[in-house]
């Protein structure tokens, strides 16, 4: 008998002859630690990285490789070492991978029979969400992916959003609520002269406040500011002037002349106006 974990090297059991005057045991009885085996060739969809036999001994390690539409314990390479009882940590065997075909959880229509073979990685079916539930994206299919299907989850609750983020250099047009419903949506104004870009509403989808708005400064220009660069208003008499982003203000030499490149039509671009020089 061999010990623990252990297996007799021959397959047939030892006899007793008689050898001339002596005894001996036929075969030699001998114990051998308990192998693993591999399937050579790999099936259908699995490879070994870089192995021309079929027995390993305990401890040993194995690298497996899986196709493109195959898988192994939910990955597409693992490593499985060979343990004392003859069995591998992980079986070195890929599968094909399929998702399930049971309806996931708050799908209303799922277009996925219950009675047919899995679907496999790759197919997509349709499918709606129940009332109260909505899918990621409004997403109408679902694929199957080494992970399950996807999106994950299919459907999940509609749930609302509290107050919306404040805009800078603005405010929203109406009383600000704590709660607002899914898909209600709040409009913004800008402060005075400030252009806004975007918007003017945000919109809550489920629990998010979509939208993006942004309010853009206008341009001040005073008479110090024109004094420095002897320059002047062309057309107004203003000792001080808000230009809305976009807008352009036309100047005028107070002496001396136009120097430089800046054009003596510059434009304000949010908040930023470079002036002309005249000298």
């Amino acid at each position: 008998m061999c010990n623990y974990l252990h297996r007799p090297t021959e397959d047939r059991p030892s006899k007793c002859t008689k050898v001339g005057i002596r005894a001996e045991w036929t075969p030699t009885p001998a114990c051998e630690p308990i192998p693993c085996k591999l399937p050579l060739p790999p099936l259908e969809g699995t490879r070994y990285e870089s192995v021309s036999r079929n027995r390993f001994l305990p401890g040993e390690t194995l690298r497996v490789i899986c196709g493109e539409k195959y898988g192994i314990s939910n990955n597409q390479e693992v490593v499985t070492m060979c343990k004392e009882d003859g069995e591998w940590t992980i079986r070195p065997v890929c599968t094909e991978v399929v998702c399930s075909n049971e309806r996931p959880q708050h799908v209303y229509s799922w277009d996925v029979s219950y009675w047919r073979n899995q679907p496999k990685m790759g197919e997509t079916k349709r499918y709606s969400c129940e009332t109260g539930y909505m899918s990621k994206d409004g997403a109408t299919q679902a694929t199957c992916t080494r992970n399950g299907w996807t999106p994950n989850p299919l459907c999940q609750e509609i749930v609302g959003c509290g107050s919306p983020p404040p805009l800078t250099d603005g405010d929203i047009k109406y009383t600000v609520k704590s709660n607002y419903s899914h898909q209600e949506r709040v409009e913004f104004m800008c402060q005075n002269y400030y252009t806004m870009e975007g918007g003017p509403h945000r919109t809550c989808i489920n629990g998010e406040w979509i939208g993006q708005i942004k309010c853009l400064k206008p341009c001040t220009v005073d008479r110090e500011l024109m004094n420095r660069y002897n320059i002047a208003f062309k057309y107004h008499h203003d000792d001080k002037l808000y230009s809305p982003h976009d807008d352009t203000i036309e100047f005028t030499c107070t002496k001396g002349r136009h120097t430089g490149t800046l054009s003596m039509r510059p434009k304000c671009i949010d908040g930023v106006m470079n002036l002309p020089t005249c000298q």
